[in-house]
């Protein structure tokens, strides 16, 4: 019998920018959820809000996924989409070989 070798799974680096992204659209819905939910409701505060107002404010979580998801999704998008390693990956050589047939500054 053999010994079957653990699986060891490479770990993706996590997207700061789609980090971000999502960061800023959550922050967004969620200041607009609020807003909204303050004036159909009649209550003049947040700290006014019941379960109920709160419920609908954390749809603002799942809701603020979905531009940034769209945007992975797509497969030619540059920033998030699933070729932004292969593209930063491109660049980087473009800029090494750029700086390498510069001229060096004198100082």
């Amino acid at each position: 019998m053999y010994q079957q070798e653990p699986i060891l799974r490479k770990k993706e680096p996590m997207n700061k920018a789609a980090i971000e992204s999502y960061a800023r659209n959550l922050l967004g819905q969620i200041i607009g959820a609020v807003m909204i939910v303050s004036q159909t409701s009649g209550l003049g505060s947040p700290l006014d809000f019941g379960s109920g107002e709160w419920l609908l404010v954390a749809n603002a979580l799942w809701a603020s996924l979905i531009p940034t998801a769209l945007r992975w999704a797509n497969k030619k998008d540059p920033a998030f989409g699933r070729v932004a390693e292969v593209v930063a990956k491109e660049a980087g050589k473009k800029l090494d070989a750029a700086a390498k047939k510069a001229p060096a500054k004198k100082k």
